[in-house]
């Protein structure tokens, strides 16, 4: 059983890692909404899953992006393609690195409490698979619309499972506080 702390350190890690890696340039605006699970209505686009395990819980992380030229635009920038968007599976390359980078400093942060974390390569499903997540019976789950600059949108739903008989609860240690300084000169 996951404690409401753990849901919540949880969700926060992935709002920063997408905050953190989502974006293109520093100006991108990028918000986050939770809300209930969506429905993708058969709308073209990729699910790319991926796992992040322990002895004590799995988290499948399931992203669902649209099949869209302002998709793959924002991807090609990002990505610092030449290809001003990027389409077929050059799209899914990056969309699959994405969601590696975003899962990876998510699993780096649980290391800290979970000693034993690891995560999966990402996996492409066909989009109508995200609607059997609730198949693997999560213990929780959690769906983000993320909305890059107004244009570009995803989604993200997380299924926490956890193993039988645990109880896990953790909490994030606060960000550390950099000192500000300026006008200083270091020599080595």
């Amino acid at each position: 059983m996951f404690s409401h702390a753990a849901l919540e350190n949880i969700y926060t890690l992935f709002e920063q890692s997408i905050q953190a890696n989502a974006v293109a340039l520093p100006s991108d605006v990028c918000v986050i909404e939770r809300i209930a699970l969506p429905d993708a209505n058969g709308r073209p686009g990729h699910a790319v899953v991926l796992n992040i395990s322990s002895y004590l819980f799995r988290i499948i992380a399931l992203f669902d992006f649209e099949a869209d030229a302002t998709t793959g635009a924002h991807l090609a920038l990002r990505g610092r393609s030449a290809t001003p968007v990027l389409e077929g599976q050059a799209l899914v390359d990056v969309l699959g690195e994405l969601v590696n980078m975003i899962c990876g400093s998510v699993n780096r942060s649980l290391c800290a409490a979970f000693r034993h974390a690891a995560m999966s390569t990402p996996f492409v499903l066909e989009r109508h698979c995200a609607r059997y997540i609730n198949e693997v019976a999560p213990t929780a789950q959690q769906t983000f619309v993320i909305t890059l600059n107004d244009s570009v949108r995803f989604g993200l739903t997380l299924s926490l499972c956890a193993a039988a008989g645990s109880d896990i609860d953790f909490r994030l240690a606060p960000a550390p506080v950099q000192e500000a300084v300026a006008g200083e000169l270091e020599f080595f």
